[in-house]
């Protein structure tokens, strides 16, 4: 009698090592299964999108738009006429007799002239206008106003990170009217770069068994096409 009772528990000791062992290749078996398959269906996540890569990292850009702005900007410098770069030249002609006007001669040389003078740009950059006030044969002052047309190019770039892969861990459990709770386990929950999701998880029923559970899942989208 005790050599029967110590041989029935070693073999049940030993029908829960081999399903242990069952139980151990199903899951590894499981898991590979579903990771093949995810690499079949799964790409990079990046499939038609616009990716750019900025401090070493890869975002999905949202909106990208270039504005070029132009800008008036206007500056004004007055320059006094000893400032400016002065140069005489003697050129020596044959003496020629004519009448000489004294007073119209002085009145012109302390007369005071002045010379204006605009000058425009290429390619609508704009204008600078030159003033220029003479007497006494000399540059008594300069003024130069320039309206120059500034082009500023904005650049505004919206992007968003990338989709990653995301793991969940929860529990997964079984009803009905006799048991209430006859299945009950852990579940892990895969959800890929596509919205793609597979599930692996363990299952102990009412009646001692252990099994392995899979699925796999898609998202629908009920988005109206314009």
């Amino acid at each position: 009698m005790g050599k029967s009772f110590v041989t029935k528990k070693k073999n049940k000791q030993m029908k829960k090592i081999f399903e242990y062992i069952d139980l151990k290749t199903l899951l590894i078996v499981g898991l590979v299964i579903v990771i093949l398959f995810m690499r079949m269906c799964e790409g990079n996540g990046e499939d038609g999108k616009n990716i750019v890569k900025i401090d070493g990292k890869k975002y999905e850009v949202i909106k990208h738009t270039i504005d070029t702005v132009i800008v008036p900007v206007q500056q004004t410098v007055y320059k006094k006429g000893e400032t400016i770069y002065r140069e005489k030249i003697v050129e020596i002609e044959k003496p020629i007799k004519i009448d000489i006007d004294t007073t119209k001669i002085l009145e012109e040389f302390y007369s005071k002239f002045v010379y204006k003078d605009t000058l425009k740009l290429k390619d609508s950059l704009g204008y600078i206008s030159v003033i220029d006030t003479i007497t006494q044969n000399k540059i008594l002052g300069r003024l130069f106003d320039a309206h120059i047309n500034k082009t500023t190019i904005k650049e505004t770039l919206i992007v968003k990170d990338l989709p990653n892969n995301q793991v969940y861990i929860g529990g997964v459990a079984g009803f009905d009217k006799t048991n209430i709770v006859n299945f009950l386990g852990p579940n892990l929950v895969l959800k890929t770069k596509k919205d793609k999701m597979f599930s692996l998880g363990v299952g102990y029923g009412l009646n001692n068994n252990l099994s392995v559970q899979a699925g796999m899942y898609w998202k629908l989208s009920f988005k109206k096409k314009k």
